[in-house]
């Protein structure tokens, strides 16, 4: 089976980052706070591939290396990296596509969703987490606790 996939969009550039760092460390926010103190732990599940959402590289897997920038997400750039790399997704050979997608991400991402005839995999269940939402955090860990 395919891992299950986790996006996650929140949080600007922390404040003191310099040089190449990992997405996962470069920005703040109490989602990618959860996911860095899960895997410090050692209790990340091991069928969750994470991804983060940026406005200046797009989506990028949690640990590739970027150097710190000022760029403010817009609508039509969450657009973009929404329809973009859906479409990736869908474009890819069954066995490759995720068994489930959870994208953690503001209302922006969402209303791209809705707004992109966005290319993705009907097969592949989409579950969406508002990151405002009070209770994105417990949320969030519940489903990362979910095996598959």
């Amino acid at each position: 089976m395919a891992p299950r996939v986790l996006v996650i969009a929140e949080g600007d550039v922390r404040d003191g980052a310099e040089g190449e760092t990992a997405a996962i460390d470069l920005f703040g926010g109490p989602l990618l706070s959860l996911a860095r103190d899960m895997r410090a732990r050692g209790d990340w599940p091991e069928d969750v591939a994470l991804y983060v959402v940026t406005s200046q590289f797009g989506m990028v897997p949690a640990d590739k290396p970027l150097k710190p920038y000022r760029r403010t997400m817009t609508a039509d750039l969450a657009a973009d990296v929404i329809y973009d790399n859906f479409g990736r997704l869908a474009a890819a050979p069954a066995k490759a596509q995720p068994a489930e997608l959870m994208l953690a991400a503001p209302d922006l991402y969402r209303r791209a969703l809705i707004r992109k005839d966005t290319p993705y995999v009907q097969s592949v269940p989409v579950v969406y987490l508002d990151v405002a939402a009070a209770d994105a955090t417990d949320r969030l860990s519940a489903w990362l606790r979910r095996t598959g």
